[in-house]
């Protein structure tokens, strides 16, 4: 495992709310979105190296990590036009955007709802592509046992750890320490039970939320690298051969021996994959447009 790296947390008002983010090095920009309870720590083993050819922001999506906790009822357009605020915020007219989990479901509706906004799309264990999840996750969305569910994995983590991870023994434990203490707040508790009610039943994702979704994504033209654990335990490895054959402009990369967090847990193979895809797809441009 790579040492942890640090950065410095800055913060810009987006649709009146405090935003937390990092953000390093010069380029193309690339916007990296934690998922459901996460924070922009769950990419702290990638900004740097990905920030060796792009501008690269992590950002706490509203509600959680040391973004304004006060959100309004959650909705994949919604978050759609958050990121799309944010861009505006920080000055970007055009961006890549990767996702992990939920991160990842508001990375494909922004790319379908905003197309000339996103260059290239990096979907990491996605939420959005089936019904099936873990039984914890299920859990998360009834009222009363899922905040005792949830307040437990606030306590326990990082004890719960193999519910993510493949090989939690090579996650480093500052790493784990440093997660923690952003996870461990109330308020992300109250948002993540509040979100995961609204997307999430006791027989998984609610599929009314995400139909339409995919009915864009299946005609989408925005080229779409998605990446996947194959110990996965929260979000199963059928839902990425689901996604790479539903995006017409799409590969699928599985990593061997990793579960929901490919960041943490196999951050340079994940970086090298990232980079070389946007840099095959900036090398495309020039001909695409002249083709034009």
């Amino acid at each position: 495992m790579v040492d942890l790296p640090r950065y410095d947390d800055q913060y810009v008002h987006v649709g009146g709310r405090g935003i937390r983010f990092w953000v390093e090095g010069d380029g193309p920009a690339l916007i990296l979105v934690p998922g459901l309870a996460a924070s922009v720590e769950f990419w702290q083993y990638n900004v740097r190296p990905l920030a060796a050819r792009h501008r690269v922001y992590a950002l706490d999506l509203p509600g959680f990590g040391k973004s304004d906790k006060e959100i309004e009822d959650f909705s994949l357009v919604n978050g759609a036009a958050f990121m799309a605020d944010f861009m505006d915020a920080v000055g970007i007219e055009r961006a890549s955007l990767a996702g992990n989990s939920l991160g990842g479901v508001v990375c494909a509706q922004t790319a379908v709802q905003f197309p000339e906004r996103v260059r290239n799309l990096v979907l990491v264990g996605s939420a959005g592509f089936g019904r099936e999840l873990s039984a914890h996750l299920r859990l998360w969305s009834v009222p009363v046992l899922g905040d005792l569910v949830f307040r437990s994995y606030q306590r326990l983590f990082p004890s719960l750890k193999r519910w993510t991870f493949c090989r939690p023994d090579s996650i480093d434990d500052q790493w784990f320490s440093d997660a923690a203490v952003v996870l461990r707040s109330p308020a992300v508790r109250k948002n993540t039970l509040k979100v995961a009610r609204m997307g999430v039943n006791l027989r998984g994702q609610r599929e009314e939320m995400l139909s339409e979704l995919r009915r864009e994504l299946a005609v989408m033209e925005v080229p779409t690298l998605i990446i996947w654990g194959r110990q996965d335990a929260a979000i199963p490895l059928a839902h990425a051969y689901r996604a790479r054959d539903l995006i017409p402009n799409s590969e699928l990369r599985v990593l061997e021996r990793c579960g929901h967090l490919p960041q943490v847990e196999r951050p340079e193979e994940l970086n090298e994959l990232v980079l070389d895809f946007l840099s095959a797809g900036l090398r495309a441009e020039p001909s695409k447009r002249q083709s034009l």
